[in-house]
């Protein structure tokens, strides 16, 4: 019985110390800015934590750092899928997938400051649509991202009825437990 108390307790405290080591990445494209942020579950944050954002037709790997808040930007020059890979240089590792969906298909192509060209009044208008879409695309995702990542932020933390199933799970073992070894003593 005293060992079964020690068992019950020793994975309860592996349970809590794996839970306060989960390493997480988050990244999130605006406009053409890849915007992210490093953190373990429960929210703190990881400051100096190596990023490499590596782009599926690149063939070279870009490295960064991230800063006391945890936070990370990469400015993409094309649209493409990107590997965020993050790395806290004792062992834990994370790693986050950009696709090229994500990036405002005008963002690399519209330019705002430029002016339209006076040979047509409907050339104009579609270039005014161009870069009114731009500029919706770029508020929106400016808004969504941060929102999307408090939701992966949370999602990851460990929840009451995560603990409280962790207990029960560790109950039930220590039941099928005694029941065997009194099964075993009456033999």
């Amino acid at each position: 019985m005293h060992n079964l108390r020690w068992l019950g307790l020793t994975l309860l405290l592996l349970h809590a110390t794996a839970e306060a080591h989960l390493f997480k990445v988050f990244a999130y494209a605006e406009g053409n800015t890849i915007h992210g942020s490093v953190y373990f579950a429960g929210g703190n944050a990881v400051e100096n934590a190596e990023i490499t954002v590596k782009g599926k037709a690149s063939d070279k790997p870009v490295s960064l750092t991230s800063n006391r808040k945890g936070e990370f930007q990469y400015s993409a020059t094309t649209p493409d899928d990107y590997l965020i890979q993050a790395n806290t240089g004792d062992g834990h590792q994370a790693e986050w997938l950009i696709k090229a969906e994500a990036f405002s298909p005008t963002a690399t192509t519209a330019n705002p400051t430029t002016p339209a060209s006076s040979d047509s009044h409907s050339k104009r208008f579609e270039k005014s649509d161009q870069q009114l879409a731009s500029l919706v695309e770029q508020a929106v995702a400016k808004q969504i991202g941060p929102l999307r990542e408090s939701l992966q932020r949370n999602h990851d933390r460990a929840r009451f009825s995560d603990i409280l199933g962790g207990i029960g799970f560790i109950f039930g073992i220590a039941g099928i437990a005694l029941w065997w070894r009194s099964k075993q003593a009456n033999r």
